[in-house]
């Protein structure tokens, strides 16, 4: 029996193991962290601030990048790359259902400016991508390198909240970064449950997307009076509570696979 030779074309450029994969975090955090305090139009700022005056240039170079390491690393199946399963978009219904209601909301508060809008729309579509494609791509993809299936879940998810608790170089708030990083270790779970049972990172994008818009928007309208406190500190956990319990019940009785690519097929 012959064996046909790879081509050499057809071989990754770049390996992606647990190592290179933390490097791709730190340059990746090194873009969208450190560039947006360099532009930062004040000292600190809300969150909401960073997504409303302009096209955030951060998120602009770090898709750059992971579209590079991407393209390097060329299995599209293994970073999630590939169309989703058919059938699949019913499995997004809490996070849809979630991102509705927000938008409802939104909508009965009053909506920011349509010159905000539009670039809040345009930024929390670069910030989706790009975290989706950091985090349930790339990271996960490293850490499957060297982990077995729930760990690596595990891992990526606590280093998606930490990545978040980051952001209080950006707002002086630390009660808040923090509740963000718990929310966000949460709700990465659960993404990540999604992205393994579609295939396909593009789903949980989409989501992604919409809910930190609805988010976002919901910020900027104008306000209408002060949330409790109670509300301002239970509310984000007991949205972001039942996404990792949902992540727990799509996963419920898997097996770990010898592969990623297996993973992705399943």
């Amino acid at each position: 029996m012959t064996h046909r030779a790879v081509p050499p074309a057809a071989r990754p450029r770049l390996r992606l193991d647990l190592g290179s994969a933390l490097l791709v975090l730190a340059a990746w955090l090194l873009l969208t962290v450190g560039t947006g305090l360099l532009l930062a139009r004040a000292p600190q700022q809300a969150l909401a601030d960073t997504v409303s005056g302009g096209v955030g240039l951060p998120w602009v170079l770090a898709l750059l990048l992971l579209a590079g390491v991407a393209r390097a690393h060329g299995d599209r199946r293994a970073l999630g790359l590939q169309a989703p399963a058919p059938h699949s978009w019913r499995l997004l219904w809490l996070p849809l259902a979630y991102a509705c209601a927000m938008l409802a909301l939104d909508a009965a508060n009053g909506w920011p400016a349509p010159r905000v809008l539009l670039f809040v729309a345009i930024n929390t579509a670069l910030v989706g991508l790009s975290e989706e494609l950091m985090f349930r791509g790339v990271l996960f993809a490293g850490c499957r390198a060297r982990l077995a299936l729930w760990p690596a879940m595990l891992l990526s998810s606590a280093l998606f909240g930490a990545a978040h608790a980051l952001n209080v170089l950006a707002t002086g708030q630390l009660e808040a970064a923090l509740l963000q990083s718990a929310c966000a270790f949460l709700q990465g779970f659960g993404y990540l449950a999604i992205r393994l049972r579609t295939g396909s990172l593009w789903p949980v994008a989409l989501v992604h997307a919409l809910w930190d818009f609805s988010l976002m928007a919901g910020l900027l309208a104008p306000r209408t009076g002060e949330a409790p406190a109670g509300a301002v500190l239970l509310g984000p956990l007991l949205v972001a509570l039942p996404m990792f319990l949902y992540g727990l019940f799509l996963m419920r009785g898997r097996a770990a696979p010898t592969s990623l690519s297996m993973e992705s097929r399943s």
